[in-house]
């Protein structure tokens, strides 16, 4: 009795399997279709930094960093980033002396500076440590611009606002050095109209995992307003910052902008 109950019970598994593959079949998937698809649910590569949320942070900061910074590497490349292709050196250096002079009227660092051409796109060096006393560039790297109101910005705008996400434009002082959410971070204070809240803001000299060290054709991650440099880049400019007899100065800048 029991071998011919089992052998009804296979028989039917086997017209159900059958059936089931012939429907399947009958859609037109195959099974190398099947696996492609699966593959591609299964797989998310995101870049971005951690979560910030700095020690003196009220509750109703936005800048707080990360949790919407995450984007998928195919989205950052979907369209072309607006800005131009490479720093223009002739508008560096006329930023430069000006930035010398502001130093030399109110008793910061006249020897090195660091300077963020904000025009440029993200994926090209646009910020720098320049030599003061000659207008040249001692070093060079990417920096992260602020994403505003969108999850990504492929056409930056610049703002002071509180809860913005933006980069302001401007002058700052470069303050004591200390260990956040991001690691190595300096605090800034902006020096002008156009930055005045970037305390308030929380707007700091950083790093971030995901900023790469050299040139890129795409653009890079964006941050809530701060200035975002690749891990190395920042462990180059600590000693020159670490070590200036005088507060040091940031200058961004974006001729033309809106």
């Amino acid at each position: 009795m029991y071998p011919k109950l089992l052998h009804t019970l296979a028989g039917a598994c086997l017209l159900l399997f059958t059936a089931c593959t012939s429907v399947y079949h009958s859609a037109g998937i195959s099974n190398e279709q099947l696996s492609v698809t699966q593959q591609h649910q299964k797989v998310h590569h995101f870049i971005g930094p951690p979560e910030y949320i700095p020690e003196t942070a009220s509750p109703t900061i936005i800048e707080k960093g990360g949790k919407y910074t995450a984007m998928p590497p195919s989205y950052m490349r979907s369209k072309a980033e607006a800005g131009a292709a490479a720093c223009n050196l002739v508008a560096l250096r006329k930023h430069v002396r000006h930035l010398k002079k502001y130093a030399m009227a109110n008793g910061y660092d006249t020897s090195l500076a660091l300077v963020a051409d904000m025009q440029v796109k993200s994926g090209q060096a646009r910020f720098f440590l320049v030599n003061l006393a000659n207008d040249s560039i001692l070093k060079k790297g990417l920096v992260a611009h602020g994403k505003g109101a969108e999850l990504f910005t492929f056409n930056r705008r610049f703002s002071n606002d509180e809860g913005s996400r933006c980069t302001s434009l401007g002058m700052y002082k470069i303050g004591k050095a200390y260990n956040g959410s991001f690691g190595l971070s300096y605090k800034l204070y902006g020096l002008e109209k156009s930055n005045s809240n970037a305390a308030k803001r929380f707007v700091v000299l950083h790093s971030m995992n995901g900023i790469p060290d050299s040139e890129t054709t795409w653009p890079i991650i964006q941050s809530e307003g701060c200035p975002a440099v690749a891990p190395a880049f920042l462990a180059e400019l600590a000693p020159v910052l670490d070590n200036s007899a005088r507060p040091m100065l940031l200058y961004i800048y974006a001729d033309g902008a809106r």
